[in-house]
């Protein structure tokens, strides 16, 4: 009897939200984010027909967890000098533990926020916590999500993503302020079609 084909496909990316643990997979027409507490599981999808934006945004968390780990590892290991061969033990094994929790959040890297935009919703996607494992999704999607919508060129890709904060269509520049004398009001005038100040 053939095996059956899976249907869905692990995404990198694994975080965990008050007392969730969050994963992405990817269908064979849309996301599925997938939340379990352990006693329950609650989905997401977001069909790559709808996506509009994916955006990161890099956070301090990983510097505020670096100074965490940091303090307690030195904290512990300090007065281990002064203490006899017993207690030293335990003191350093602590320090240890801190030291280890240092190194391992230092070499997963800088930590993000990862956000999902549709014409409907804005979502976090609690699973990427991580600058590399969003780039790493992104590589993974990216191809897929084009071949539903197809690609932009570069020009009309910057060019929405300036007027992302307007009220503006998509198919309007947003005005811009042209350069004037120094003392001059400013003149709100839209932009020629080069995409340049006037």
């Amino acid at each position: 009897m053939a095996r059956s084909q899976k249907v869905y496909r692990r995404l990198p990316g694994r975080g965990f939200a008050v007392s969730q643990r969050v994963q992405i997979y990817q269908g064979p027409d849309h996301l599925l984010q997938v939340s379990s507490t352990g006693y329950s599981e609650s989905y997401r999808r977001f069909y790559f027909r709808d996506i509009q934006a994916i955006t990161v945004q890099k956070t301090q968390l990983g510097k505020v967890l670096n100074g965490i780990f940091g303090f307690f590892a030195v904290l512990f290991g300090l007065p281990a000098f002064d203490m006899s061969i017993g207690p030293a033990i335990a003191m350093w094994s602590v320090s240890g533990f801190f030291a280890l929790l240092l190194i391992s959040n230092v070499t997963l890297g800088p930590t993000c926020a990862c956000y999902i935009r549709t014409a409907v919703q804005t979502e976090r996607l609690g699973a990427v916590t991580r600058i590399r494992t969003a780039r790493r999704l992104l590589r993974r999607i990216r191809p897929l999500i084009e071949g539903v919508q197809g690609s932009l060129p570069r020009e009309e890709l910057a060019l929405r993503m300036r007027g992302a904060g307007s009220s503006a269509p998509y198919g309007e520049a947003p005005p811009v302020v042209a350069a004037q004398p120094a003392g001059a009001p400013p003149v709100i005038t839209p932009e020629n079609s080069s995409g340049q100040l006037p």
